[in-house]
């Protein structure tokens, strides 16, 4: 086993990352580093993502410091469920974003033998994965991205992240709940990644009786005047958004009508936290969450963690690495307790850990995580407003 240290990559700014690695070989583009102790009888897990090791400080560094931040939480994990006895084998492959390097991996003897493999990024290198699962009946767990539909449909096939479905299953759920004598406006994008979404939300509404609802456009948003919503009616919206520049164009549009608007949002919670306080209260604004961590509790709960992981990695944890850990703790706790990842042994049942919950619901496709944070501000404090399912 060799153990490569010292190796010093500069990331945005000044900061740098120590990279702690047990390298046994390069394959091809795929490196294979044995995060636990090597059992012949070890559960098998291949971590097919997009690491970019042979450019680091190229145009893909954010990309590749993401992804390493996640391997690093998932071998902590690891590394604890060990000294539970677990006995399980890591293979860790660059896939460089890549489909041709996806699949090449994929032709790699080992990749027949693994118990689960944690699928890359993007829906395109899903598909490639799921045709692989179904054909060798290999499970496969994503640990970002969520496919709203695949072919074949396949029940090894696990979502971590909520697809634009479930999250559209979120927001009626809590509309119905909370406040559902308003009218449902949905935010159009021009997106083909919201449609999904927005056409999950529609055929809910229309299951309903009674259901007001209306869309509106970016055309709308960015030309209307302040007769475009009916004076003070109530209205509840949703909108989807990456950066606080969109915000900002929807509260500008918000800020003429006269109407009574509450909001709850897909954005990150940084992008919340950028929109100032008054802003904030007007409109009510909530997010979806994947993830949260009270900060009021964090330090108690997570200081074993952070004190491994620095010492580890000489870094703090981010939020991917507390992500890494959280899906590494799930995939452990299912083998310690079912021998398997198999959906029939654990659909249904309640996962919780540091920064994330797990309830995953069979739908026509593949096995989605259900479990949802609805969050706000308050004060200053980003705290939970109710739990999703």
């Amino acid at each position: 086993m060799i153990l490569v240290q010292n190796l010093r990559l500069q990331l945005n700014g000044n900061k740098t990352i120590k990279l702690f690695f047990f390298i046994l070989s390069f394959i091809f583009s795929g490196i294979n580093l044995y995060a636990v102790k090597h059992v012949d009888s070890a559960y098998k897990i291949a971590m097919i993502l997009p690491f970019h090791f042979n450019d680091y400080n190229g145009a893909n560094i954010n990309r590749s410091n993401i992804m390493l931040d996640y391997y690093q939480g998932f071998y902590t994990a690891l590394k604890y469920y060990e000294t539970k006895g677990l006995k399980l084998k890591l293979f860790i492959y660059d896939n460089e974003h890549d489909t041709n390097i996806t699949k090449e991996i994929l032709q790699k003897p080992e990749l027949k033998k693994m118990d689960l493999i944690i699928s890359p990024i993007l829906d395109e290198h899903l598909h490639i994965l799921n045709h692989f699962s179904s054909k060798n009946q290999i499970a496969v767990f994503s640990p970002f991205t969520a496919a709203d539909s695949l072919f074949p449909k396949n029940p090894l096939f696990f979502n971590a992240a909520p697809s634009e479905k479930s999250k559209a299953e979120a927001f009626f759920d809590y509309y119905r709940k909370n406040c559902n004598d308003k009218k449902i406006l949905i935010f159009k994008s021009d997106s083909e990644k919201n449609e999904n979404f927005e056409n999950r939300l529609e055929e809910l509404i229309l299951n309903k009786n009674n259901v007001e609802y209306r869309f509106i456009t970016e055309d709308d948003i960015l030309n209307a005047d302040s007769s475009f919503l009916p004076n003070y009616k109530e209205y509840f919206l949703y909108h989807k958004a990456e950066n606080a520049k969109e915000v900002k164009t929807l509260i500008s549009f918000l800020d003429k009508q006269n109407a009574n608007i509450e909001i709850l949002a897909d954005y990150k919670p940084l992008v919340l936290k950028a929109i100032h306080y008054s802003k904030r209260n007007k409109y009510n604004i909530k997010i979806i969450s994947s993830d949260y961590i009270n900060p009021l509790d964090s330090a108690e709960k997570m200081h074993d963690f952070k004190n491994f992981y620095k010492t580890e990695f000489s870094l703090f944890p981010s939020r991917y690495s507390i992500i890494g850990h959280d899906q590494a703790c799930l995939i452990s706790e299912i083998f310690l307790k079912y021998k398997r990842f198999r959906a029939v042994d654990f659909t249904g049942e309640n996962f919780k850990f540091y920064s994330t919950k797990f309830l995953f619901k069979k739908d026509p496709h593949c096995n989605q995580n259900r479990s949802l944070f609805i969050l706000k501000y308050n004060d200053k404090l980003l705290e939970e407003v109710i739990s999703s399912y």
